[in-house]
């Protein structure tokens, strides 16, 4: 059982026991190592054990019971990226739950430097994606895992060891988020291995430039959803030119990157968004904003914080009016927003039916008391509203089945 102790909280066992990284001298490649004459370590046959026995919960990535440090989530609605609807990691299972608690546990203790994860790591990742005991014919697509690296300082050796020991071909989600010692180098070396990859997150990834859009483009044609938002050595031109290699992606996050009305206008005259992220840009108007967003019908997710100059209560309204499947939406920093009644006013004035919101609204004008108003006026289609005001929220907008 998971036992709490003040504000820190003490995961179950079954956690601890890769969780616990010990000494600056322990090493997860000794830890995989197989003994000689053996086939496997002591640790390979605790993690296969979690494939085979019924009963074993998976961990939660976010929400109450979650055991995964808080601080690598930032609140928006994408993270924590790995994360489906269920707050688990999408593709996984109990082995690489522990595996990826491990992998938080060296970020967070500031001990995950390039030589601490090695080839026989990235194996025994590789190993415990899908079920270890079934046998795969060479034509089927292989199994998929998703891995976090979120915030982590990995540089030449780490990504060689990935390389190294085939596991890219089974990763379906990657989460590189603020990793400020990615390059354009390194990521074009992991990513040209990677050829089954889903859903990339590159965000406030510094370093990086346009060269690295085009490696996405060329290696990845399975990408279903993509951030790179802050990673302002990247301009809106070059997303542009990116997106005519991904047919499959429909989830697509920008922020930060200086999007004009005319730029928006091409960006969403490239297809239907069922995922969009364009916050931060400052020259956008009213006007804009409003003809490119009615425009997107099937915007399931829509991130537009600090667009301020642009989005206020009655544009908030239109899109309210135009936008009836989205579910999650990021208004941070939009001070011209100072309630939510005029969404729901355009939600009923179309007949649209109820249906559960999540608004992230931290530094707008929206107060406690102007959400008790919403749903005073909107009794039956503000019902499934969340309002978050403050740092929370991490996790409540991911919407991944």
């Amino acid at each position: 059982q998971t036992l709490t102790m003040g504000p820190r909280e003490i995961p179950s066992l079954r956690v601890l026991c890769l969780r616990s990284v010990g000494a600056n001298k322990c090493s997860a490649e000794q830890t995989f190592k197989s003994p000689k004459g053996e086939k496997e370590c002591p640790a390979s046959r605790m993690l296969r054990s979690f494939h085979q026995t019924d009963g074993i919960d998976r961990l939660k990535f976010f929400g109450k019971g979650s055991s995964v440090r808080a601080n690598a989530n930032d609140a928006d609605l994408n993270h924590p990226f790995i994360a489906a609807k269920d707050a688990m990691a999408e593709y996984g299972n109990p082995a690489l739950d522990c595996l990826q608690s491990y992998l938080d546990a060296l970020v967070e203790l500031g001990r995950l430097d390039d030589c601490r994860l090695g080839v026989n790591f990235w194996e025994e990742w590789k190993k415990n994606v899908g079920s270890p005991t079934r046998k795969r014919k060479r034509s089927e697509a292989p199994d998929l895992g998703s891995l976090s690296l979120h915030n982590a300082s990995i540089a030449d050796d780490t990504v060689d060891a990935m390389v190294k020991s085939g596991m890219g071909e089974c990763v379906g989600v990657l989460d590189l988020t603020g990793m400020h010692t990615l390059t354009d180098g390194l990521v074009e070396k992991l990513f040209k291995t990677m050829p089954n990859l889903q859903r990339l997150s590159i965000k406030n990834c510094r370093r990086l430039t346009g060269s690295t859009l085009t490696v996405i483009a060329e290696y990845f044609p399975k990408l279903t959803c993509l951030d790179v938002g802050g990673t302002y050595n990247m301009t809106t031109t070059q997303v542009l030119e990116m997106l005519p290699s991904l047919n499959q992606l429909d989830e697509l996050y920008v922020g930060g990157l200086g999007w004009t009305d005319l730029t928006l206008e091409q960006l969403v005259g490239e297809r239907s968004w069922k995922g969009l992220g364009i916050g931060f840009s400052h020259h956008l108007t009213p006007s804009g904003l409003r003809e490119a967003l009615s425009s997107q019908p099937h915007l399931e997710r829509l991130s537009i914080p600090f667009c301020e100059q642009a989005l206020d209560t009655s544009l908030l309204g239109f899109l309210g009016r135009s936008l009836p499947g989205v579910t999650a939406l990021d208004i941070r920093g939009n001070n011209g927003v100072n309630s939510l009644t005029s969404w729901f006013d355009g939600r009923a004035a179309v007949g649209s039916p109820a249906q559960e919101l999540f608004v992230l609204a931290r530094y707008s004008n929206i107060h406690k008391a102007s959400i008790e108003e919403t749903k005073r006026i909107h009794p039956i289609h503000a019902v499934g509203l969340t309002c978050i005001l403050d740092g929370t929220g991490a996790g409540g907008g991911v919407h991944r089945l």
